[in-house]
């Protein structure tokens, strides 16, 4: 048994006995590590907290907060821990934690090395999907063409809450076919990107183009290549209110309601963004009605704007 004073260190531990949070399983094909699990757990005012010794596992505990004592061996005395002290506890010892305040740890349980080094090695499985593009996780991002990329990436930032991650440099090519052949351009196009992350789970790519022959109409809705990027939002009536406020943004009347069909109770309002890209905000119930007819679901909503799918927020 080791214990030692963290100081800062990261929070990570294992199991419990009394209440637990949360959980999280790195089961083995998913990560590239040896954890096998990852607990948040509380114990109230003379709760044990204890290691299986036959299960063939390691532990790490680090006390969050709280005031508890620690033993590996029933003739061994009680050593003191406290926020802040990490407790390493080897694989066969019969580790107990006694708290003596409300005491909250976190409890990483991890294969020992001996045993992990005999393991075939650890990597995602890419099952082949039962249709679509073999091998797709997915999907990367949307882009859009805009008039005036500065514009847009101030727009996307500034009001929709964007991070715009880089920029990349003019891409041409003036002496051959390159551009029409590997993106449906004219020849002479040219085309600055940027790339933005907006929310939880979308990039966003933007490109600005010069082209000879370039249509500088944007598309209704019901023209060919149409489009429109909708936000969800909790609050309609609020967000509606929001957008009135920026310049240049026209709003297509008050937020409407959805009173049949597959997505009753659906509250939506389409919006214009300063150059005329399509927008729209939509608000759902919790239920919809097409979900008695499939187990599938739509996404979201997610928690929070800045609940980004990889476990974090852009730098």
């Amino acid at each position: 048994m080791i214990v030692t004073d963290s100081r800062g260190a990261a929070t990570a531990l294992v199991g419990g006995s009394a209440s637990r949070h949360w959980r999280s399983l790195a089961r083995r094909g998913m990560l590239f590590s040896e954890c096998e699990s990852i607990d948040h757990v509380v114990l109230e005012k003379g709760s044990v907290h204890r290691s299986d010794p036959d299960a063939g596992t390691e532990y790490l505990w680090y006390v969050v907060s709280g005031d508890a004592t620690f033993r590996a061996d029933p003739e061994e005395r009680e050593s003191p821990v406290r926020a802040g002290h990490v407790v390493l506890v080897p694989a066969g010892t019969a580790g107990r934690l006694l708290s003596l305040s409300t005491t909250e740890i976190i409890v990483i349980t991890c294969v020992p090395d001996a045993v992990a080094r005999r393991l075939p090695p650890r990597a995602p499985s890419l099952e082949a999907p039962a249709r679509g593009i073999p091998t797709a996780t997915n999907v990367d991002h949307i882009a859009y063409t805009v008039p005036d990329l500065d514009e847009a990436v101030r727009f996307f930032v500034d009001v929709l809450g964007a991070d715009l991650l880089y920029r990349e440099g003019t891409i041409r090519s003036d002496d051959d076919e390159w551009m029409r052949e590997a993106l449906n351009v004219h020849p002479r196009a040219t085309a600055d990107i940027a790339m933005l992350r907006l929310g939880p789970v979308t990039n966003i790519e933007l490109f600005e183009y010069t082209a000879p022959d370039q249509n500088r109409t944007m598309p209704k809705n019901s023209d060919h290549g149409g489009h429109h990027l909708a936000f969800y939002v909790r609050d309609i009536d609020e967000a509606a209110a929001y957008l009135r406020k920026q310049p240049g943004v026209q709003l297509l009347g008050d937020p409407r309601s959805v009173t049949t069909g597959p997505i009753a109770g659906d509250r939506w309002l389409y919006f214009l963004t300063p150059w005329g890209m399509q927008m729209e905000l939509i608000s759902l119930p919790a239920h919809l009605p097409y979900e008695r007819d499939t187990p599938r679901r739509r996404f979201g909503p997610c928690a929070a704007w800045s609940q980004f799918s990889d476990g974090e927020g852009p730098a």
